[in-house]
Formats: C-alpha cells, sequence, structure tokens
C-alpha cells in the first residue's frame, strides 16, 4: 500500500537506495539535478508521482513492486495485484463480521500503550479506529484539530465519537500563525515538494499529541479508497455512461452540438450540457484532474518558454493511465480504487502523515490499511461498496452498530486547511507567501503573468480555490530554498 517509502539509485556499478530521494542524491555519483518534468508533475498533481522522483538520478518503487538488482542492471515487477471479488462471495454478515474483527486485531497489532494515541477528525475512518482504541485501552487519547471556520471545522462530530468511546479528548485550534511557522519546517521536513496544506494540521496535532506524552498515533487513512467513500467514484459513473452512447453519435452529433454553447451562456441547461461533454470527452483517469486549474490553464500558460520547452505536458497522463489500467477487468470502482492507492495513498496521503509524524518526533501507524483489512475490502463486490449514490454503503452498514449514527451520516471532511481563505486576512502569513511567490519569478519555472493571474483571482474571486495553486507554487520555492545546499 505504499506506508513505507523506497527511493534508489543505480549509479556507476553501486545501488543505493533509502527512505529519502534526497539523501540518495546526495551519495556519490548520482546525478541530483532537478529533474524538470518531475518540477511540473508537482505543480499539476501537488505531488511527485511514483516511480521519478524530483532529482534525475533517483527513482522511487511503486507501491506493490520489487527491484531486482543484478550485475549492474536493475529491473521492477510486481510481486502484488489485488483480485477483487465481484459475485459468488460470502454474505453481508459474514463480511461485517470480518470487518469488525480484522479492524479490532489490526489495532491490537499496532501493540498501542498508554503512550499510543490517536488522530480523531469526526470522521468515518478516524472514528472507527479510535473507537477500536478505546476497546483495548481504557481512556485512550484522541486529538483533534478545529480551524474556527464553519466549513472546514467538525470538531462537533469529533466530540460526539469521543463522548460515545469514552476517549480522552485533546482539541487545538489551528491558526494562521501555525501556518507561518510550520511552513518553512514543513518544506524542509519532505525531500521532495510536497503541496498539500493539510501537512499543517498533520503536524500541528502530531505536535500537540507529543506535548501530551504520546509516542504513537494511529491514523485512519484509507478507508476511502479501499471501502469507495470519496465522491469522485459516485461522480464518474454519471460521466462514463456518455460511451455507451454509439461513438459514431458523439463524434458526430453531440459534441460538435456542444461547441454552439459557450460555457458562459445565460441558459443554465446549455451551460451544463456544453460541461458534461465537455468532461466525459476525457478519458478516465485523466478526467479526475478536469477540476485542476493548472490542467484547464495548460502547460503552456503555466511555465517559463524555456521551462516548457524541457517537459512534456503529456507525460503525466500516460503515466497515470498505466496505473488505472493495471486492473483492466476490474469494475471501474475498483479501478478507480486501485489508482488511488497509489496516487492519493502512497504518494501524498501517507507520505503527508508520515513526513508530519516524523518531524513531531511520533510514530504513526495505518489499521485501516492492515492486511485483513485491505483483504477483505477486495471481497465485497462493488455494488456493495456504494449503493446508488450512498458512498461507503457496505462500510457504513458493517458498522452501524458501533459508530454513532451522526458519525454515519455525516459528509466527509478530513484534515482541510483555510488556507486561502486566511491568506486574505493575515499579514504575516500574506508577506511569508508572497514573499515566496515573488522568489519563485526569478527561477524562471512559472511564468510571472501566471503567478499575478492567479493573485488576482484569489483576490476578487473564490480564495480557497485559487488557494490550492498559490500554496504549490510558494512550497515549489520554499523547498527549494530549503534544499539548495543539500545537493552539493
Amino acid at each position: 500500500m505504499g506506508m513505507e517509502r523506497l527511493t534508489y539509485s543505480t549509479t556507476g556499478g553501486a545501488l543505493a537506495f533509502s527512505d529519502s530521494a534526497s539523501a540518495v542524491a546526495r551519495f556519490p555519483g548520482v546525478d541530483a539535478t532537478l529533474r524538470k518534468q518531475a518540477i511540473y508533475d508537482y505543480l499539476l498533481l501537488h505531488i511527485v508521482p511514483s516511480p521519478e522522483t524530483v532529482y534525475e538520478g533517483v527513482f522511487k518503487l511503486r507501491p506493490g513492486t520489487v527491484a531486482h538488482y543484478a550485475a549492474g542492471t536493475l529491473r521492477t515487477s510486481r510481486f502484488w495485484v489485488p483480485r477483487f471479488v465481484e459475485s459468488g462471495g460470502e454474505s453481508f454478515e459474514s463480511l461485517k463480521a470480518g470487518l469488525q474483527t480484522s479492524l479490532r486485531k489490526a489495532v491490537e497489532a499496532t501493540r498501542p500503550d498508554q503512550a499510543t494515541g490517536a488522530f480523531l477528525s469526526g470522521g468515518l475512518d478516524s472514528s472507527s479506529v479510535a473507537g477500536m482504541l478505546s476497546k483495548v485501552q481504557n481512556g485512550a487519547k484522541t486529538f483533534s484539530m478545529g480551524f474556527g471556520v464553519d466549513a472546514y471545522d467538525e470538531l462537533a462530530y469529533a466530540r460526539i465519537a469521543s463522548k460515545h468511546f469514552a476517549t480522552t479528548s485533546h482539541e487545538y485550534h489551528v491558526t494562521p500563525e501555525d501556518i507561518v511557522d510550520a511552513f518553512p519546517k514543513i518544506a524542509a521536513a519532505y525531500d521532495e515538494p510536497f503541496g498539500n496544506s493539510s501537512a499543517v494540521p498533520t503536524y500541528v496535532c502530531a505536535r500537540f499529541a507529543a506535548q501530551h506524552g504520546v509516542t504513537h498515533l494511529l491514523a485512519g487513512d484509507g478507508g476511502d479508497e479501499i471501502f469507495g467513500g470519496n465522491e469522485r467514484y459516485v461522480r464518474q459513473r454519471v460521466f462514463e455512461a456518455y460511451y455507451r452512447i454509439p461513438g459514431v453519435l458523439r463524434s458526430g452529433l453531440l459534441e460538435p452540438l456542444s461547441k454552439l454553447f459557450s460555457t458562459e451562456n445565460p441558459l443554465k441547461p446549455l451551460r451544463k450540457f456544453r460541461s458534461y461533454i465537455d468532461q466525459a470527452s476525457v478519458r478516465l483517469p485523466e478526467r479526475l484532474e478536469t477540476w485542476n486549474l493548472v490542467y484547464r490553464e495548460g502547460a503552456q500558460k503555466l511555465l517559463d518558454p524555456e521551462f516548457l520547452r524541457a517537459i512534456d505536458p503529456r507525460a503525466p497522463f500516460g503515466r497515470m493511465r498505466e496505473v488505472y489500467e493495471e486492473n483492466s477487468d476490474a469494475t471501474m470502482l475498483n479501478k478507480m480504487l486501485f489508482y488511488d492507492w497509489q496516487y492519493t495513498l502512497s504518494d501524498n496521503d501517507l507520505r503527508k502523515v508520515g513526513a508530519m509524524c516524523d518531524l513531531a518526533g511520533v510514530r504513526v501507524s495505518y489499521p485501516m490499511l492492515d492486511p485483513d483489512v485491505v483483504d477483505l475490502s477486495l471481497r465485497v463486490p462493488s455494488a456493495m461498496k456504494i449503493e446508488g449514490i450512498e458512498l461507503r454503503s457496505f462500510y457504513k452498514k458493517a458498522m452501524g452498530d458501533f459508530l454513532p449514527q451522526d458519525i454515519i451520516r455525516k459528509q466527509k471532511h478530513g484534515f482541510g486547511l483555510p488556507f486561502g481563505v486566511w491568506l486574505k486576512s493575515h499579514a504575516r502569513l500574506g508577506e511569508l507567501i508572497f514573499a515566496h511567490l515573488e522568489s519563485l519569478r526569478r527561477r524562471q519555472i512559472v511564468s510571472p503573468a501566471f503567478i499575478d493571474e492567479i493573485v488576482k483571482g484569489h483576490r476578487t474571486g473564490d480564495a480557497s480555490f485559487f488557494g490550492y495553486p498559490i500554496w504549490d507554487m510558494a512550497m515549489l520555492d520554499a523547498w527549494m530554498s530549503a534544499h539548495e545546499g543539500k545537493r552539493s
């Protein structure tokens, strides 16, 4: 599942490997030049996807793969491919019992003691993990973050879960000052540019737990990606229905017709028709990026002209398609789940949590990704994982007698961060971020005109939406500043 990280290089007949790409890059003879393609991939996807790293001579192993090195040659191959069961499997009751049993055993397998605590956002997974911890450890410590912004704050649900399981609850309210303090530390902590802004509350929460004597945290990451909890899993079924229409009708009538209507058409049904055709015409998994501002604007607008000539704007989508099609016989849902195991978990969320816990001096475990829990998820048919448009149907029903009903019914949030909102009003945060954007202008990576456009969009439009690329660009400059001396 990619909980642990392995990077490597083969240079001059030697094999160097580490859990840190920057450590391998410092090995004698390794090409530590920054890979321009990887920098573009980061700006597009907020991460540097496996198997590449930001360094020319260093690579990452994808989850579920093995590297074999002999006589100066390295080859990689898969040692595990999931086998999803769609029919003829177990009953709901059998699967339900297996889920609750395997989750409890997964928590017990982490060997919790009095120095163990749990992240608690109030969502399905963190509540499940905290609840199981409370069954094996009286007065289990839980740690929750608040933000003081209604759209991001779900402390009320964390309190419901804490009360239900009688945990010893600890709450911390993240502020813009926490971002100012954490930003340079986060940039220095990652071995590659990493753009997930929820690294801040993750770090603050882990540090807060350490201040309360906790040296080991249980995290709930993974449940959405193995049991079908992300909204895109349902939304993409609507777009995939487009391909049940004969191709000649799609290309000969619907697509030309849609181009007759502007995306700004005053009639909403015509706007929606144009939007649907535009999105449906992009095949999965590339379609998952159609919301992405950098994807919409394009590499030509994003990048400095000389930098643009050194990269292939379509390369990331070839790798994405390769991962998506590795389980070509699986249902669309299971193909998306498998895809997310790399792009959402291994290269993103697990890196976020692991690195930030390490920075805080806390060990982390992921009970939702225990092998027995993952194996059980493979035995839950797609139609049981999501029924109609209800996400995680099986999980909610199977845990209905364990979790509070308010948690079962709540919408997913997670440790989001109101960065874009705070950037508008907090002076010190603005000084920090805009100083990094000014520095980035001089690096001849991102077009200054693009930076100006995004900053203007943030000031006059949706602050949260434009906050994403601003964070990514500022973090890129901060990472480069923190790591420049380490490559020599």
